[in-house]
């Protein structure tokens, strides 16, 4: 019997670690106007999701899917105390936010601004995906 139990331990762990590879939409708030590649993006709730090959990113307004962008992403390391979705933005000088690179879970965008503008680097995470 005991090495029945060892093995449902084992395939729950291995359950739970595979739900946040699988993880492929979260929903977040961003409380301020941002830009990415010279387009202005609203303040307001994004749906951030992978395609079904996850090798590309989407990020979609909530209320007006029309808004949306696309990036390539990349594998990248995913800690069990990582939030789901990790969204990074620069601070320029004179108060935009410049969009700095997204992860979703195990994915993650290349770095999306260049620009020497910026002063700080200002990082908005969720835990959870609704």
């Amino acid at each position: 019997m005991r090495p029945m139990t060892r093995m449902f331990v084992i395939a729950a762990a291995l359950a739970s670690s595979s739900a946040a590879f699988a993880l492929s939409k979260v929903t977040v708030n961003v409380p301020f106007n941002f830009e990415s590649h010279g387009k202005t993006y609203q303040a307001g709730s994004y749906d951030v999701s992978l395609d079904p090959n996850e090798s590309i990113l989407v990020m979609t307004n909530h209320n007006n899917p029309k808004v949306s962008a696309h990036w390539i992403v990349s594998p990248t390391e995913f800690g069990t105390d990582a939030p789901a979705l990790s969204m990074k933005f620069d601070d320029a000088t004179d108060g935009s936010h410049e969009l700095h690179s997204i992860r979703l879970a195990t994915r993650t965008t290349q770095v999306l601004d260049k620009r020497e503008r910026h002063s700080v680097q200002r990082e908005v995470s969720i835990s959870g995906g609704r």
